[in-house]
């Protein structure tokens, strides 16, 4: 299994801006693009992302600005 860190950034349907980070694990690096966005989808739905305005609501549409996907060494 390799590792992959992720970090997506963008902003909500009010412009408040997000940024969500982790880290996925996947045999394939073609998979770990999807399941980084599925992350990062959560986290903003469950209100885990990082937030440019704090206390301030993050509602969708989102919009995605930029993403960086990097292997982690082992």
């Amino acid at each position: 299994m390799n590792r992959y860190s992720y970090t997506v950034e963008g902003a909500a349907a009010d412009g408040q801006t997000y940024v969500c980070c982790g880290q996925v694990q996947t045999e394939e690096f073609t998979d770990s693009f999807m399941l980084a966005m599925r992350a990062a989808f959560g986290q903003l739905t469950q209100g885990k992302a990082q937030y440019g305005k704090p206390g301030v609501g993050c509602r969708g549409p989102y919009t995605i600005t930029r993403v960086v996907l990097e292997a982690v060494p082992e």
